[in-house]
């Protein structure tokens, strides 16, 4: 069996690296396609271990350009001319980019006997912090590449529950969850917390999409009950913005600048109560990358998510979910909670990410949603 895997962003390559494992583990043969620009960087990509070919891809700089959409969609058509020339059982597709859909759906047209599955790992424009833009042309043009053709697909695999809600496909078969995996284990942790100090931690990039107004008022509220400290680790253009807003409220910031080693962010995590998973309510996304550390790192968190992430808050008491216009009320809920209530939190949290976000939770959940389409590897 031949299986295609076609990427436009290497932002997926660590989903892309357990595929490629699943389907080989299955017996068959897989042929990785990719662009050579990396979207993070804004440079040529040279090399990748994951990658079979690399597609040239034309360069931009800036995020929200119609030249980002003309590069997208001319990588989109060339990877139709290069998947056409061998004839794959199984093209898994990465979306985005939307382009992709387009033209893949194109291919699965011409050679119907081919299974072709989408993976929705973002949903583009709905995710961006654009809201008064997102029914304005060119991003109705961009949305509706993906709309109009995602359906071709014999299995359509989405990131989190909340985005076949926006797609208007919770009651479609073709339309299966698949949650983004961590490629960690939880380590063992020994924590350190007090019962008068109230320690919040901010994970990842700072950026334009965390809402740093939310933030301060909450941290703010916070301050009236308990003294507060913010651990941050990470960094973005809005870091600066954040320390300085947060420090003239007279709240600490400690920080601990990039970690990428699991030890030494379990380290931190073992200080805080609770990890801040905080984005701008025009920002649709029903579960984060950030999230996901905060669980492998047994850290309750504090949550302005809405879908998956709001219903795991609410049914698995790993934290809570504080909406925008309920800050008061949850600041004062929160001071009030003990380091056993939050420990009993640490290990709620714990257990969803063994149960949902494992490597083998991910396999299990990819074999269990291929069969139901009738695709088998192999």
């Amino acid at each position: 069996m031949l299986i295609a895997i076609i990427y436009a962003f290497d932002t997926f390559n660590s989903r892309v690296s357990l595929l490629k494992e699943y389907y080989e583990g299955k017996g068959a043969t897989v042929v990785t396609f990719a662009s050579d620009f990396s979207h993070v960087k804004k440079e040529k990509i040279l090399e990748s271990p994951l990658v079979d070919n690399f597609i040239k891809t034309y360069p931009y700089s800036r995020n929200l350009s119609l030249r980002r959409l003309y590069s997208h969609f001319c990588f989109a058509k060339d990877a139709e001319k290069l998947v056409k020339k061998r004839k794959f059982d199984i093209l898994h597709v990465m979306v985005p980019c939307n382009s992709l859909v387009y033209t893949m759906s194109k291919v699965k047209k011409e050679f119907p006997n081919t299974k072709l599955i989408f993976d929705v790992i973002d949903l583009w424009p709905e995710t961006m912090p654009i809201s008064k833009f997102k029914n304005l042309f060119p991003f109705t043009l961009w949305k509706n590449l993906r709309d109009h053709t995602i359906d071709q697909a014999d299995l359509i695999l989405t990131e989190c529950n909340l985005f076949k809600e926006v797609l208007h496909k919770e009651h479609d078969a073709k339309y299966r969850t698949l949650y983004w995996t961590g490629d960690k284990m939880p380590l063992e942790s020994h924590t350190n917390l007090s019962e008068n100090v109230i320690n919040f931690c901010y994970l990842g990039s700072m950026n334009n999409i965390i809402d740093i107004d939310y933030i301060v008022d909450f941290l703010s509220e916070c301050s009236n009950y308990r003294q507060i400290r913010l651990h941050l680790i990470g960094d973005g253009e809005s870091k600066q913005t954040l320390i300085q807003r947060v420090e003239e409220c007279h709240i600490p910031v400690i920080d601990h600048h990039k970690i990428y080693d699991q030890k030494k962010k379990q380290e931190i995590f073992d200080q805080c109560n609770y990890g801040l998973n905080v984005m701008k309510k025009s920002v649709v996304v029903g579960l984060t990358m950030k999230s996901l550390d905060y669980m492998c790192g047994q850290l309750p968190i504090i949550s302005t998510i809405e879908g998956d992430t709001k219903d795991f808050c609410n049914k698995y008491n790993i934290g809570f979910h504080v909406p925008h216009d309920q800050i008061r009320e949850f600041a004062h809920i929160i001071s009030l909670q003990t380091v056993d209530e939050q420990n009993v939190q640490r290990d709620q949290i714990r257990k969803l990410y063994l149960k949902y976000f494992t490597k083998e939770s991910f396999f299990l959940s990819l074999d269990s949603n291929l069969k139901q389409r009738g695709i088998y590897v192999g």
